[in-house]
């Protein structure tokens, strides 16, 4: 039963998403049906129903505070673009990730290479190495604060600041 209403769940949502893209247009609704169902098959691939499960309420805090963290970094970033006297310290930094494998994982991975001043260099198992613009910056308080937030969205639980230090390469 689980299954099946993940499965509805996906579908009425990706529905929802190809109506607003098109606008309501009933033109492309033979299209949309295909592509709705293939990406429906595509999501149950990537994401099986009752491995992990996104957790609404979390999900939304965590956009909101993905964008406030790229804005401010941004302006970091923007900030020692324009003067060159601000120091950097480019680098890499390695850390032990604390999230099962899978969804997590990935989001984890690729928040941290989207937010400014961090790239996501490899995400082998456990560990993921980052390449970050200032490695003497709290990338570490950073990376868990992130982490914290991703096993949030997940359900998951993980204990504050788990996992060692990052450290430089």
């Amino acid at each position: 039963m689980n299954t099946v209403v993940t499965i509805s769940g996906r579908v009425l949502l990706l529905l929802l998403v190809w109506w607003a893209l098109t606008e309501g247009d009933p033109s492309g609704t033979i299209t949309g049906l295909v592509v709705v169902a293939l990406a429906t098959v595509i999501s149950l691939r990537l994401f099986p129903p009752g491995v992990t499960r996104i957790h609404p309420v979390p999900f939304l805090f965590f956009v909101m505070y993905f964008l406030l963290r790229s804005v401010t970094a941004g302006i970091d970033v923007a900030r020692r673009l324009l003067s060159p006297a601000l120091p950097v310290a480019p680098g890499y930094l390695a850390f032990h990730v604390n999230l099962p494998s899978g969804g997590p994982r990935w989001l984890l991975a690729n928040t941290l290479s989207l937010m400014p001043g961090t790239l996501s260099v490899s995400l082998d198992g456990e560990h993921l190495l980052l390449h970050c613009l200032d490695t003497r910056e709290p990338v570490e308080a950073d990376v868990r604060a992130v982490e914290q937030r991703v096993a949030r969205i997940f359900g998951l639980p993980l204990s504050a600041g788990a996992g060692p230090a990052g450290t430089s390469q």
